[in-house]
């Protein structure tokens, strides 16, 4: 929590492209290395190597590329006069650390669906992988710590009971998979 809480104020000041970019040269990284990371999410799963790299490995450089955009395309009507004299306006801020958990039947997909967006979005992460099945989150994590600043992306393991349930329920997590928060805007 320390070090997710430390990195959060500079990592989400970061410009969206510089976020961005970090999530493209991740996906490149796992594409380079996807022989690898199919062998080992085989080992992880018991799913065919063939599957993996065919069908999940394309489809996790796919999240991490689509959140990528993502982070420099904001939809939608942002600001607008809804009420006479009022302009109302619509801003997407990081809301702190966000605690995630990848469960077993699709680790390292799940991990990329949970870390994509959240750091698109200027957050910090601390994810648990699931117990029987952390290696390629483990793998993933050689990455993560050799593109993103100390502390951005946290991997924690352990059971259920003993890290996850205490990891959503913490106070200071500001988004969690049980609650999601919300927290007044900051002061500029």
């Amino acid at each position: 929590m320390a070090a997710a809480e430390g990195a959060f104020d500079a990592w989400s000041r970061t410009t969206p492209k510089d976020r961005a970019a970090l999530l493209l040269k991740l996906a490149d990284h796992i594409e380079s290395d996807a022989a690898a990371f199919a062998e080992l999410e085989s080992r992880n799963t018991g799913k065919p190597v063939a599957a993996m790299q065919n069908d999940e490995i394309p489809a996790i450089t796919d999240v991490f590329r689509f959140f990528a955009g993502a982070a420099r395309t904001l939809h939608g009507p942002l600001a607008g006069e809804f009420l006479p004299g009022f302009t109302s306006m619509v801003r997407r801020d990081p809301v702190g650390v966000v605690a995630s958990i990848a469960p077993w039947n699709y680790p390292l997909m799940m991990a990329a669906w949970k870390l994509a967006p959240a750091l698109a979005g200027g957050n910090t992460v601390i994810l648990k992988p699931a117990e029987q099945t952390p290696l390629t989150a483990l793998k993933l994590a050689e990455y993560l710590r050799e593109l993103f600043p100390k502390g951005v992306v946290n991997i924690v393991c352990g059971r259920g009971e003993s890290v996850g349930a205490p990891l959503v329920a913490h106070a200071r997590v500001r988004m969690a998979p049980s609650r999601v928060t919300w927290q007044p805007a900051r002061k500029s």
